[in-house]
């Protein structure tokens, strides 16, 4: 006799199963919804920090106070975020992300800012004694004015052209060299000059700008440059004070070496040597010193005496 199916198992495993399906999205949904209560939370906490008075900042409050020696209220001024960018928000926060990008950004468009170095934050609740925020700015170096017929205007160390045209060659205490006899008009503020004269006396001005006020130096002529003066002449001219001539021979290049022409370095070590030997009795009293031959010659006399060093 056969026997008959038994489907009670089949009746009774389907609300079991829905049980277990509906549980199991329960606790799916629960876990979601503890998720998102959590990242709630966080970002509730998170922007509670971003405005804490320990971490907003704002824009005046990164105005440089002080810089190198030789930097100027005026220049001061030209260093104001808000000025280099017009956009840049009165309020912010450390936390925000863009913050330190656009801060580098804005210092980057400052003509005197060679580059923006690092820019560091410190959390307040760590150590609330250190700023908020420190820039690290590497400025270009004046080191130079050169004379032009609009007025004289600022060269740094690399021969590149700094803001401003000035009535006098004074940047505010600081004394430096004035370059005399550039052949070409000056570039735009921020761009390089591209004059070999004025390149060479820039490498010049940076070998005697240690001893510059002990030599009471103050002007590096490049008029007769390439000889186009007189090529028996000395191709640069340093003049102190009082007028006494530095002749000192051929710009420094791979010619000059080969020609045996004095390294930057032994021509100041011959000038330290001059100082030495006269007592310091130059400026004004020597008509010229001509470093390529090792002569002096006094304004009192027209005989030229070698000094050997």
């Amino acid at each position: 006799m056969a026997k008959d199916k038994d489907n009670s198992g089949g009746s009774e495993g389907k609300p079991a199963f829905l049980w277990r399906f509906l549980k199991g999205a329960l606790v799916a949904l629960g876990t979601a919804a503890v998720g998102c209560g959590i990242l709630y939370a966080l970002d509730h906490f998170r922007e509670e920090v971003r405005v804490a008075p320990g971490f907003v900042m704002t824009s005046e409050s990164l105005r440089l106070v002080k810089g190198p020696t030789w930097m100027t209220p005026s220049i001061l001024a030209e260093l104001d975020v808000g000025r280099l960018d017009p956009e840049f928000p009165k309020r912010f926060s450390l936390l925000d992300a863009d913050i330190s990008p656009r801060i580098a950004a804005a210092y980057q468009r400052c003509l005197w800012v060679d580059r923006v170095e690092k820019i560091v934050k410190h959390d307040p609740r760590v150590d609330p004694n250190a700023p908020p925020l420190e820039v690290f700015l590497r400025f270009r170096r004046p080191i130079a004015f050169v004379q032009t017929p609009e007025g004289f205007c600022l060269v740094d160390d690399q021969g590149v052209r700094l803001p401003g045209v000035y009535r006098e060659p004074a940047l505010g205490q600081a004394k430096l060299l004035v370059v005399t006899g550039v052949s070409l008009r000056p570039p735009a503020p921020g761009a390089a000059w591209n004059d070999s004269g004025l390149r060479a006396a820039v490498r010049v001005a940076e070998a005697v700008e240690p001893r510059r006020e002990a030599f009471r130096l103050a002007t590096v002529d490049v008029s007769n440059f390439g000889g186009r003066r007189d090529a028996r002449d000395t191709e640069i001219a340093l003049f102190t004070t009082n007028d006494t001539r530095i002749k000192w021979g051929k710009a420094p290049s791979s010619e000059a070496a080969m020609l045996a022409e004095k390294s930057l370095v032994e021509k100041v070590a011959y000038l330290e040597y001059v100082y030495k030997t006269l007592h310091g009795q130059v400026d004004g009293v020597l008509s010229y010193i001509d470093i390529p031959n090792e002569a002096i010659r006094r304004r009192s006399t027209d005989v030229a005496t070698r000094v050997r060093s």
